[in-house]
């Protein structure tokens, strides 16, 4: 729960994308966190509208509204309404002309009441208005269930996660009780019958074979660059290879895929081709193992492609992942 809502005016410069980008996502992920914010947020947009479409909106600001805050197809709708509610009670104004003078008796004021709500122009007006009404409260309803739908997802993605992680701790173990076993069981010196020999020789130790060390990682696809929940990789000094768990959609049915590791910077640091995607009980996912020493401190960016029939390659997916070395 935030302290206290954010400004009016901190909104207004978060939805004209004037901030910086660790504003910008300090709102969004209050906005997830306290219901108080998101209200705020979607009444400010509202006023914003308003201001565009009645022309009252400062002429500084009309270039983000149109470049920024327009890029939203959502927001698009919503200012196309408001110009079409905006129109019909024009058009309501310009047709009721100035009133016939009477000159018989004035009626009662519940003849004049029953008389203006029987003028075709007003009975349509009302109509109008009736079905504009239904229609925001429908647009509503279903933009609520949408903004739940998003949050839900978030927090299924992120309890999924947290799931593989745990399932790749596990495997781990496991394998190097494996490694371990047999390990011990290369390590056991055969029995051999003596043999004399003319000089004393030095006894040789049996060599121990050694395996590398190995940390493994989940990622999973929707999580963007910004986002403050980004997985966190650590590497011990004794580590020498990472195993990468890229977690796809299933609806991508290549047959084959091309990865590209690259730093925040925009240096690669790993390409691999002719991968292929595996299925298990978490969904279907791709192994990569990266060698520890070509990765160091920082945010790494983590590009999946398709490769089609033809061999060209198509953008599937982006992950992002911090490193720490110790």
């Amino acid at each position: 729960m935030i302290e206290a809502p954010f400004s009016e005016q901190n909104i207004r410069l978060y939805l004209l994308g004037e901030l910086s980008e660790q504003e910008q996502v300090e709102i969004e992920d209050r906005a997830f966190e306290d219901q108080r914010v998101l209200e705020q947020i979607l009444a400010v947009e509202q006023d914003l509208i308003d201001d565009y479409v009645s022309g009252d909106i400062p002429e500084e600001n009309l270039p983000r509204f149109q470049n920024h805050f327009l890029a939203s197809a959502e927001r698009k709708k919503k200012v196309t309404f408001a110009k079409t509610l905006a129109a019909v009670a024009n058009a309501t104004v310009l047709n009721e002309g100035p009133a016939p003078a009477i000159e018989a008796d004035a009626p009662s004021w519940h003849a004049k009441l029953t008389a203006f709500f029987t003028r075709p122009v007003i009975a349509y007006s009302f109509a109008a208005a009736s079905l504009v009404l239904f229609i925001v409260g429908s647009w509503l309803v279903v933009d609520r269930i949408r903004l739940g739908s998003e949050i839900a997802q978030f927090r299924t993605i992120q309890e999924s996660q947290t799931a593989q992680n745990r399932q790749l701790e596990k495997d781990l173990v496991d394998e190097r009780l494996r490694n371990q076993e047999l390990m011990a069981n290369r390590g056991a010196a055969p029995q051999q019958t003596p043999t004399p020999k003319l000089q004393p020789e030095t006894p040789q130790q049996p060599t121990t074979p050694t395996s590398p060390v190995v940390v493994a990682l989940s990622l999973l696809p929707g999580i963007s660059r910004s986002s403050n929940s980004l997985p966190q990789l650590a590497i011990a000094k004794n580590v020498s290879l990472v195993r990468l768990q890229i977690g796809i959609d299933p609806k991508e049915n290549y047959r084959r895929y091309r990865v590209e590791l690259r730093t925040e910077n925009g240096r690669q640091v790993l390409a691999q081709g002719n991968l292929s995607a595996r299925g298990g009980t978490r969904g279907r996912n791709i192994p990569l193992n990266v060698p520890a020493s070509v990765l160091g401190n920082g945010r790494y960016e983590l590009t999946l492609k398709g490769i089609t029939e033809s061999g060209a390659t198509e953008d599937v997916g982006f992950y992002y992942f911090d490193v720490l070395k110790k």
